[in-house]
């Protein structure tokens, strides 16, 4: 099956469903699907970092340190994982990224100045998460653009799977060892960079796209200057405000109404185990709706499900809202995911795609601060905030995801942007 076509057989008007999606799935893209699956599974450092380095005779505020340089890098890293996704090509982005971000999780544990840790552990945050925007423009080159939605709704559920698995396996080695962490993360990243190795020296990669010739710029300014881009990215960064609640107030909240530590990681649970088992199987009929529409309605959904919240200390309404708001994750996100590949000229796909993660960041580390300000002033006040920013994330998915269309005086689109009719960039030789 070629990338470069859409069978008119599968689904509803030509979208398929989940076994056609998932048959349809060429061999390449599996090495990416099933790599970021086995690193996923062996993403400990982020998470027991902290403990490991007070474990080893750190105190908690150092520890910290190592802990933030980490973040700072990660976000870094996905910016220049953008770049060099245009530049040197997408599976050769995550070789680099992966290889090199091996190498640097095995000299941890060998590390006792802080200086040292802070520094290795930056560079390991960075290079660790470069290749997220290259994975995600490899499933956009190389699947049909009437796939994107439900194939980036596969990799959500590998990418969940091992987030969810990861840290339980993480603990059992922790009983061993903590060097067994470093060690088994290390593995995973280099075994995943020998799935995109093969992968780049394959004979069928698809060429990469050579600088436009009426390109302003081939740097973030360019994604800048896409102005209705920037309004779907300022929905994304309300949204992730929104959504990082359910880790800073929710607590918080749960814990002032009187319920204990284990109902907060049930409600937790719940989430994580409907998005695993039910989010293939709500994108088989959301992927029918308009970008706009799915993204507008999956972030409201998020944004009532916070609001609801305030409602009362009943167990039962806890619950009701974790399923409302996870309903919308489950609507928006495979569609949002899918987004930035659709949108973006072939030769800025992975700045276009790093560009739709650093919002999202960005809310992730403000959100807390300001939700547990706003719940510090009135308890009901920081799920009403979360709806009225909600408000405005509706409002700017939906101006910024309005249908594009091509200039009538050149019959091209604008900077930034496809010609109406057309499907996104594909490499037509895929297998």
């Amino acid at each position: 099956m070629t990338t470069g076509q859409t069978s008119a057989g599968p689904g509803k008007a030509g979208r398929p469903s989940v076994l056609e999606t998932l048959r349809g799935i060429p061999g390449p893209i599996w090495l990416v699907l099933v790599g970021m699956l086995v690193n996923r599974l062996g993403n400990f450092l982020q998470i027991y970092l902290v403990l490991y380095l007070t474990a080893k005779g750190f105190s908690a505020t150092e520890a910290g340190f190592a802990l933030g340089a980490y973040g700072v890098g990660s976000v870094a890293g996905v910016l220049i994982g953008g770049s060099a996704s245009d530049r040197i090509g997408y599976a050769w982005t995550i070789v680099g990224s992966m290889a090199l971000a091996g190498l640097g999780t095995l000299s941890l544990p060998h590390l006792d100045s802080l200086p040292l840790v802070i520094t290795v552990a930056a560079v390991i945050g960075l290079l660790a998460q470069m290749y997220r925007p290259a994975s995600s423009a490899l499933l956009v080159e190389r699947t049909p653009e009437s796939h994107h939605v439900m194939v980036f709704a596969v990799y959500r559920m590998a990418f969940n799977l091992g987030t969810t698995v990861g840290p339980l396996l993480g603990a059992l080695l922790i009983s061993h060892s903590y060097n067994l962490i470093f060690y088994l993360e290390a593995g995973a990243q280099l075994g995943f960079a020998a799935f995109a190795l093969v992968l780049a020296r394959s004979g069928g990669m698809a060429k990469q796209a050579e600088p436009h010739a009426d390109a302003p710029s081939r740097s973030y300014t360019a994604v800048l200057r896409d102005t209705r881009y920037v309004l779907f990215l300022l929905a994304l960064f309300l949204n992730a405000v929104v959504y990082i609640q359910h880790t800073s107030a929710l607590p918080l909240q749960i814990k002032a109404d009187g319920h204990s530590v284990a109902f907060y990681s049930s409600l937790l649970s719940l989430n994580a185990v409907m998005v695993i088992c039910l989010e293939l199987l709500f994108t088989k009929y959301v992927q029918h709706l308009p970008g706009k529409v799915a993204v507008a309605l999956g972030v409201g959904l998020v944004g009532v499900g916070m609001n609801l919240y305030a409602a009362g200390p009943a167990m039962a309404m806890y619950v009701v809202a974790t399923v409302v708001w996870t309903a919308g994750e489950m609507i928006g996100t495979p569609t949002a995911s899918a987004w930035p590949g659709k949108v973006a000229p072939e030769h800025l796909r992975g700045r276009y795609i790093a560009a739709a993660a650093f919002p999202m960041q960005i809310g992730y580390a403000v959100g807390p601060v300001l939700g547990v300000a706003a719940w510090q002033l009135s308890h009901a006040s920081v799920w009403w905030l979360s709806g009225l920013l909600t408000v405005g994330a509706v409002a700017a998915a939906l101006a910024g995801m309005s249908e594009r269309r091509a200039d009538p005086g050149t019959g091209t689109a604008p900077a930034g942007e496809k010609p109406a009719g057309r499907g996104g960039p594909v490499a037509a030789d895929t297998p």
